[in-house]
């Protein structure tokens, strides 16, 4: 078996003396779409977190494989520092990342490229973060609550986006 995209092993995490995540596993291989589903407050998104290396573990150990694009999809995005809402999703991209898909996930997403960020609606701001995310077109993409705040044709829009990626 290929050696997987993304691994978590072991994975402990304690706030406030509660165990919130005691030996949680997870493995991407290429191809994988996995769900993560559980009640409020039960660790999903800090899980989602360690996943993209943004919360370190007590305990365990995280793996990338080397080379790997990955991206991750907060749910509760800030575009502070940016003057237009294509530089948020241009900032997405790595050194040398095709900006192609740029023009074609505004129009998509019906966004205005050179509108300023800041007050934007709740959906208008994920509509924001989720072409970040696609944009570099990543092999592992970490969507946490991806839909919140969505309407339906953007919500189908999304699915359709996610089934057609080859990540």
């Amino acid at each position: 078996m290929a050696a997987p995209l993304l691994s978590l092993q072991d994975i402990h995490l304690t706030f406030g003396g509660t165990p919130l995540l005691a030996g949680a596993d997870l493995m991407v291989q290429p191809g994988d779409r996995i769900a993560l589903v559980g009640r409020n407050g039960t660790g999903k998104s800090t899980f989602l977190k360690i996943a993209a290396g943004l919360v370190e573990a007590d305990k365990g150990e995280r793996t990338l494989k080397s080379g790997v694009t990955w991206r991750y999809l907060d749910q509760d995005p800030h575009f502070e520092g940016f003057e237009t809402i294509e530089a948020v999703i241009r900032d997405g991209l790595n050194e040398g990342d095709d900006d192609s898909l740029i023009s074609q996930l505004l129009a998509e997403l019906e966004l205005d490229g050179g509108a300023a960020p800041v007050g934007l609606s709740g959906g208008e701001a994920r509509r924001v973060a989720i072409a970040r995310a696609l944009a570099p077109q990543p092999e592992v993409l970490l969507l946490d609550e991806p839909t919140n705040h969505l309407d339906l044709p953007t919500i189908n829009w999304l699915e359709g986006t996610l089934k057609a990626r080859a990540g």
